[in-house]
């Protein structure tokens, strides 16, 4: 039986191209200071560093209005570090989370909801905060967090659609 949990998968966009401009040594070094520091911040806002996944990282959160406080956090501190960041260099954050039943098996986790955090970081944009509805439920009443509605969303590998919310996180920017 799965543990409840929620699921949270930062992945940096535009890694490809940084690789291309400043060749793997550098930009593997740029990489694993921005995911290294990405799990210090998630690992500090009470979630477990699952693992690396080359410019991700896979986060478990024990409940779903803390993943969505720290991923919220984490979009904000980033978009700081991004102001002073190099053209050539620059990576934005796009982050997927999913709450539901996690299997954990040897440190790694499995399951529907890691699936759908993965899909849910891959399909937004740079910038963006993609959530199923069990991620946003209590959210409203628990912290302060402005969403929108997306609708119900086919993901790859999945028969049915789900729910998706994008998580408004700029407070100065309108995402319509």
């Amino acid at each position: 039986m799965g543990i409840q949990s929620t699921v949270v998968f930062a992945d940096l966009f535009g890694s490809t191209g940084v690789f291309e401009s400043l060749g793997n040594a550098r930009a593997t070094e740029a990489v694993t200071g921005v995911t290294n520091w990405l799990a210090d911040k998630f690992s500090a806002s009470g979630g477990r560093v699952v693992k690396f996944l080359g410019d991700g990282v896979l986060v478990v959160f024990q409940k779903n209005t803390d993943a969505v406080v720290a991923v919220v956090e984490v979009q904000r501190t980033y978009q700081q570090r991004l102001i002073t960041t190099q053209a050539t260099s620059y990576m934005p954050l796009r982050i997927g989370v999913a709450c539901g039943d996690v299997e954990m098996v040897d440190d790694d986790c499995y399951g529907d909801a890691v699936n759908v955090a993965a899909r849910l970081s891959e399909l937004a944009g740079p910038h963006q905060i993609w959530v199923n509805l069990a991620a946003m439920q209590d959210c409203a009443q628990v912290i302060d967090v402005r969403s929108r509605l997306l609708g119900p969303i086919h993901l790859r590998g999945r028969l049915e659609p789900i729910t998706v919310y994008q998580i408004e996180w700029q407070e100065d920017v309108n995402s319509e």
